[in-house]
């Protein structure tokens, strides 16, 4: 009746999708199925589910009681159903809230006082789990990752949820302060900082003591000059890139109505094209690949190293709170210097609205930049 099936993800890693199949007399052919990070899970869920359909044959026409859904059930749910539709940080969030003590709750019974005490023991942080306290930004993501779980089950799964309840709780905890939205970040690296952690790739990259495989040192800039996220960059597929009109198909650019199928051309400047040549240099194009990723990607990475790999050099250089992000931030701000319209910084960047690039506009020139010309050198005197 089930079958476990290995499957291997654009990052190198290994899902493991277990289905259930049924096609019982007198009942109507019933298919379910679910993906796991180890076979073992996947075996322990296939046995548990064929029990529960043989004591409940009432499942195989989509009768299953959902009336003690825990919210842990309820996430496993709502991820089976609708989780390939949404980025790696939403799943991420959810896998981590179903570890907390508010999964334990049946959804039909979370209360205000639930939510409350969710965000008190996430400001407090949860040493056994390793969590450090969080932020008042953060703690407002991981509610409105749970609303979302519960709405779905309020509309496609027909449950009682008591959804006004839970918006004002929140905006309670809004008011008083507990959670709070984004507050707009403007760290941007210094001229001594990019330099700094330009000649520490370059030497890593050269060295026959560490053997990196990740050319930071090109992937850094490349960051900069295509203003692309950090995911994004491990998304970017050889036969995207237009040549003759210079552009390039990122797939799955983030949007907050989903991410999936949202695919969009970015320009490829001058100095993005530098870079690219260099990134597809026989020798940088062999080491890459030997992490053994798709070698369609001109970036055949992991994308959570990215961000791990400039982590760490910061550390090691003493820059504090600089994140792989922020070369983004400075990869626009530095067409708003070269007098790049808004529309124009959009076309690189791929800013869904015009508001979120309005920082950008009045910037004033800042002076000794660094230029493609210096990052060259900086990159090939080490």
């Amino acid at each position: 009746m089930g079958s476990i099936t290995a499957r291997k993800s654009a990052d190198g890693s290994v899902n493991y999708r277990a289905a259930i199949r049924v096609n019982r007399k007198g009942f109507p052919t019933y298919s379910e199925s679910k993906t796991f990070h180890s076979k073992k899970l996947a075996e322990i869920w296939l046995k548990k589910r064929e029990v529960e359909i043989q004591e409940n044959p009432d499942i195989l026409l989509g009768k299953e009681q959902l009336i003690d859904l825990t919210l842990s059930d309820a996430i496993d749910k709502y991820l089976d159903e609708v989780g390939s539709e949404y980025g790696r940080t939403k799943r991420y969030s959810l896998l981590l809230i179903k570890k907390l003590p508010i999964a334990r709750n049946i959804i039909t019974k979370i209360k205000s006082v639930h939510l409350a005490e969710h965000v008190a023991l996430r400001k407090g942080g949860i040493p056994h789990l390793g969590l450090e306290p969080i932020a008042t930004s953060t703690q407002q993501h991981e509610l409105l990752h749970i609303r979302g779980v519960l709405s779905h089950a309020a509309v496609m799964w027909e449950m009682d949820i008591d959804l006004n309840g839970f918006d004002k709780a929140t905006a309670q905890l809004r008011k008083t302060r507990q959670i709070s939205s984004s507050t707009k970040r403007d760290r941007l690296p210094t001229r001594d900082e990019l330099v700094a952690v330009t000649r520490y790739f370059a030497e890593r990259w050269k060295s026959n003591r560490y053997g990196s495989k990740y050319p930071m040192h090109l992937i850094m800039w490349f960051a900069i000059f295509s203003c692309r996220r950090e995911a994004e960059l491990t998304r970017l597929f050889l036969q995207d890139y237009d040549l003759h009109h210079s552009t390039w198909k990122v797939h799955d650019l983030k949007n907050p109505n989903g991410s999936k199928g949202n695919h969009k051309f970015f320009d490829v400047l001058e100095p993005c094209e530098v870079i690219i040549k260099r990134l597809m240099h026989p020798d940088i194009r062999e080491r890459m690949l030997k992490l053994g990723h798709d070698e369609n990607l001109l970036l055949p990475l992991n994308p959570r190293s990215l961000g791990k790999e400039f982590r760490e050099a910061c550390r090691m250089l003493g820059i504090e709170d600089l994140w792989f992000h922020d070369l983004r931030h400075e990869g626009c701000t530095r067409l708003a210097e070269q007098s790049f319209t808004i529309p124009e910084i959009q076309k690189v960047s791929l800013h869904d609205s015009w508001s979120s690039l309005q920082r950008y506009v009045s910037v004033k020139r800042r002076r000794n930049i660094i230029q493609l010309e210096e990052v060259l050198r900086l990159i090939d005197e080490t």
